[in-house]
């Protein structure tokens, strides 16, 4: 927000936030009602699933934010609720457009590249192959403790993720395909097996 400069949306926010919490019980309500939505998109994104996924979050312009997760029945399902989670805080839920989940494991070459790097390099090498190709608004800047904001600079990168990235071409490729189709897919119909697309907006309005 620059000084003295209106910012119309933050306005029009804090305002709305300010009804929500007017009184004890339009507090309880709105606590109530977060939650029972939360818990349903978790269940939706997460039922069924094991082990390892990558998933993405998309706004109504674009892609928002990339992550991965060794355990996709937990992590998922925490995504929405934002208890270890931050991306809710700051974007809740309510106005994601769209959730996509591959179960990476499951994808050709899979096999391969967990034997030789071990599991968790692996999702993270997935994780940050995404992240530097795409480079999602909520994952290119990392908050600083002075306050602001530090530009994430993916190429200059020496994490574990970075450097077995680099070796997962063939997975990356597998995976690459069906994230791109779980990125557009005006339904899920179209997807394979190890992957999902959630609605929330969609959800929301139902």
């Amino acid at each position: 927000m620059v000084p003295g400069v209106p910012d119309v949306p933050f306005d029009r926010w804090w305002h709305a936030m300010r009804d929500v919490a007017a009184t004890e019980d339009t507090a309880r309500a709105w606590r109530e009602h977060r939650y029972t939505f939360a818990h349903q998109l978790g269940s939706a994104l997460a039922g069924g699933l094991t082990g390892p996924a990558v998933y993405g979050v998309w706004l109504q312009w674009g892609l928002l934010y990339v992550g991965q997760t060794l355990e996709a029945g937990r992590r998922l399902k925490d995504l929405a609720i934002g208890e270890s989670h931050h991306l809710a805080n700051t974007f809740p839920p309510e106005i994601w457009h769209r959730v996509a989940v591959v179960a990476w494991s499951q994808l050709p070459h899979a096999a391969a590249a967990i034997d030789k790097f071990g599991v968790r390099a692996v999702g993270e090498g997935l994780e940050h192959r995404l992240q530097a190709s795409l480079r999602p608004l909520a994952n290119s800047a990392r908050r600083v403790s002075k306050g602001g904001w530090r530009e994430v600079a993916w190429e200059r990168s020496n994490s574990l993720g970075a450097k077995t990235g680099r070796q997962i071409g063939e997975l990356f490729g597998a995976l690459q395909e069906v994230w791109d189709v779980a990125g557009v897919s005006p339904d899920g119909a179209d997807l394979p097996s190890a992957a999902r697309v959630v609605f929330p907006s969609r959800m929301l309005r139902s």
